[in-house]
């Protein structure tokens, strides 16, 4: 007689199932982004939320909003549209929690979804806080989908070779937060650095040796 499965046995494959899915999930997420679950500190969003002076009616898309945390926070008070993209399931999960428990489900959406896969038309501003290498590929993004006079905002990186309008400090620590207006500002190039870059390539051109003919010798 084949032994009976009872429901504690199917209770601890399902939780297995779900625990491997969830591993897997995040395992991909951090493979295709590069960037681990990062979240700014709960005590210096009310800072950030006060210096962006988001108004009723603008969209603020979080490009990797973990849990929820930030995105639920600068858009409290002001009535601000919200949306977040996160890769990582279980991140995924509880961010779509968090909105349901604030009460913001009717205003903010999580998308579990690849934030560079997204579409940016309507966004007034995008927040993020990544990796350095993640910078670049964000803010060509905004630069091409967004439109004149939005906003990428930055939590300690800054993008490269761009210009920010405005640099926030916040907390005790006077942590910077970029904000970049669109289009973006080229950072200005530093004068002694390009004084330098043109000594060098006169001295390469004063070492070089003159050119000889090579005609017929009579």
């Amino acid at each position: 007689m084949r032994p009976q499965v009872g429901w504690s046995e199917w209770l601890v494959v399902g939780l297995f199932g779900i625990a491997f899915l969830a591993f897997g999930s995040s395992v991909y997420a951090l493979a295709v982004t590069r960037v681990p679950v990062l979240r700014t500190p709960a005590e210096l969003l009310p800072a950030i939320r006060e210096g962006l002076a988001l108004v009723e009616g603008q969209v603020l898309v979080d490009a990797g909003c973990g849990d929820g945390r930030t995105l639920v926070a600068l858009c409290r008070g002001a009535r601000v549209r919200g949306r977040g993209y996160e890769l990582s399931g279980p991140m995924w999960l509880a961010a779509w929690v968090r909105v349901l428990a604030s009460g913001s489900a009717g205003r903010i959406r999580i998308a579990w979804k690849d934030f560079l896969r997204c579409e940016l038309e309507d966004a007034d501003v995008v927040y993020c806080y990544l990796m350095p290498g993640a910078m670049q590929p964000v803010a060509d993004k905004c630069a091409e989908e967004m439109a004149p006079g939005g906003r990428l905002v930055s939590f300690l990186w800054a993008v490269p070779d761009w210009e920010p309008d405005q640099v926030l400090l916040v907390g005790r620590l006077r942590d910077p937060v970029y904000i970049y207006r669109l289009p973006a500002k080229p950072k200005p190039v530093d004068a002694a650095m390009a004084a330098g870059e043109r000594s060098q390539e006169n001295d390469r051109q004063n070492s070089d040796p003159a050119p000889t003919s090579a005609g017929p010798k009579t």
